[in-house]
C-alpha cells in the first residue's frame, strides 16, 4: 500500500491543508515527502496522520486484501467463462477503484479492465483503455508488459487482424515469457489464428496444446472451444475420420452441457464438413438443423444461409437454391454485409444461366474485394477456383493458371 499519496488523496478530498494535516504531528516538508513518496513516514507517523484524516488503517488493509481476491476471482471466471460471475467481480473491483490507485495492483487492475471490454465485446472502451495502458507502459513489470501485449492480440483478432496477431503471439511465446495462467488459452488463441490464416498443421498442434491445460484444469467450456477448433483444423488437412470423430464428441458434450451458443456452430460445422466430403444431402441436413437455432441478422445466419444455398445448388434444387440466395441478399442488405451480398449476386447470376455474367462478376468485382481482408481467405480461395475452372472450360489455361489457388 501506497501509504503517502493515500494520505495526500483524503486530505486533498477533505480540502485540508497540509499545515493543518501535521500539525503536532510533522512538519510540512516531512509530510511533502511522505506524500509524494519521496520518504516514508514511519509507522507512529503514519497512524497519527491516518487517525486525524480518520482514516481506519485497518478497513484500507482490508480493502486491500479484498481487492486481491477480486483480482483472482475475476481471473478465475474469465478462465471458465463464467460471464455473469465475471460481470459482477468486475463491478465490485469498480467499488474499490481510488483505493486500487494507491496498491501494487494499480497497473494489473487496468490491464483486467481492458481484458473485461475484449470478453464483453465493447471494443470502443477496449481501444480506448488500450491507449491509455501503452501510454503508461514505461511504468508496467515485465509480466505487465507481456498482458498487455497478450490481450492485445485478442483485440487484433476480434478485429480480423491475424496476421498481425500471430506475430505478437508467436513473440511471446518463443520467448517463454510468462502468462501464468493464461498460457493455455494464449495456446488456444494461437491455434484460431492459425486457423484463421489456413495454417491448419500449425493450429493443431497448439490447439492440442491448449487441450491438455485446459484438461489438467478440468476446464469445460475451453475444452469445448478448443474441441471446435480442432475439429476445424483436422477437416482442413483433410483427416476426416478425427474430425467427424471430434465433431461427435464436442455435439455429444455441448448437448449435455446445454451449450446453447456452441450447438448451432457445431450443426454448421458438421455440416460444413460433410459438404466437403461432398455428403451433400447429410450436409443440408445439418444446415437446415443449425439455422433453427442461430440468430437472425447475425454473419453467422448469413454463412449459414450461404452455406445451405450452395448446398442445394450441388444437388441442383434449383429453386431452394435461388431461395436461400435471395434470403442471403436480403438480409445482408439489411445488417450491411457487404460481402455475403456480392456472394449472394454471382450465385443468383448462376442460378439466372448467366454463366460468363456471373464470372465476369467474380472477376471484376468479387475477388478483388475479397482479396483486400484477411477474413475473406477462405472465400477468395473458393470463388478463384471456380474462375479457374471456368477458364479451364473455356480452354483459357493461361487466365485458368492466374486464378487457381492450391
Amino acid at each position: 500500500m501506497k501509504i503517502g499519496p493515500l494520505i495526500k488523496y483524503y486530505r486533498t478530498m477533505q480540502k485540508m491543508t497540509q499545515g493543518k494535516l501535521c500539525a503536532g504531528i510533522c512538519s510540512s516538508a516531512h509530510l511533502s515527502k511522505i506524500e509524494n513518496n519521496t520518504r516514508e513516514g514511519n509507522a507512529e507517523t503514519n497512524r497519527l496522520l491516518l487517525e486525524r484524516l480518520k482514516i481506519d488503517i485497518s478497513e484500507v488493509e482490508n480493502g486491500e486484501r479484498n481487492i486481491r481476491h477480486l483480482l483472482e476471482e475475476f481471473v478465475s471466471h474469465l478462465q471458465y467463462c463464467e460471464l455473469e460471475k465475471l460481470s459482477s467481480a468486475y463491478v465490485q473491483l469498480e467499488n474499490y477503484k481510488d483505493l486500487i490507485a494507491f496498491t501494487d495492483y494499480m497497473y494489473l487492475y487496468e490491464l483486467y479492465k481492458f481484458r473485461y471490454y475484449l470478453t464483453v465485446k465493447e471494443l470502443k472502451s477496449a481501444e480506448e483503455q488500450l491507449k491509455w495502458l501503452q501510454g503508461q507502459i514505461q511504468n508496467f513489470s515485465k509480466d505487465e508488459e507481456c498482458l498487455l501485449s497478450y490481450f492485445n492480440s485478442i483485440l487484433l483478432i476480434s478485429r480480423g487482424n491475424y496476421a498481425k496477431a500471430d506475430k505478437i503471439l508467436m513473440e511471446i511465446i518463443q520467448v517463454n515469457s510468462s502468462l501464468g495462467i493464461f498460457e493455455g488459452e494464449a495456446f488456444y488463441y494461437v491455434a484460431v489464428v492459425k486457423g484463421y490464416l489456413t495454417q491448419s498443421n500449425e493450429a493443431i498442434v497448439y490447439g492440442e496444446k491448449a487441450l491438455e491445460h485446459f484438461k489438467a484444469q478440468l476446464n469445460f467450456s475451453r475444452i469445448l472451444n478448443t474441441l471446435f477448433s480442432l475439429s476445424m483444423n483436422y477437416s482442413q488437412v483433410k483427416i476426416y475420420d478425427k474430425a467427424l470423430e471430434t465433431y461427435g464428441h464436442l455435439l455429444r458434450n455441448a448437448e449435455i452441457f446445454n451449450c446453447s451458443s456452441l450447438l448451432p456452430q457445431v450443426y454448421h460445422n458438421i455440416g460444413d464438413l460433410h459438404y466437403i466430403m461432398e455428403n451433400y444431402s447429410i450436409a443440408r441436413a445439418y444446415f437446415k438443423k443449425s439455422l433453427t437455432k442461430i440468430p437472425r441478422d447475425t454473419e453467422n445466419f448469413l454463412l449459414c444461409v450461404f452455406n445451405l444455398g450452395q448446398t442445394e445448388y450441388q444437388l441442383e434444387k434449383w429453386d431452394t437454391s435461388r431461395e436461400n440466395f435471395k434470403l442471403l441478399k436480403q438480409d445482408a442488405n439489411r445488417i450491411e454485409s457487404v460481402h455475403f451480398d456480392m456472394y449472394a449476386n454471382f450465385y443468383l447470376l448462376l442460378l439466372d444461366h448467366t454463366k460468363k455474367k456471373a464470372m465476369a462478376y467474380l472477376e471484376e468485382k468479387l475477388l478483388p474485394f475479397t482479396s483486400l481482408n484477411e477474413r475473406y481467405t477462405v472465400a477468395h480461395k473458393l470463388f478463384s477456383n471456380m474462375l479457374s475452372d471456368f477458364y479451364k472450360e473455356e480452354g483459357k489455361f493461361d487466365k485458368a493458371v492466374q486464378f487457381q489457388i492450391l
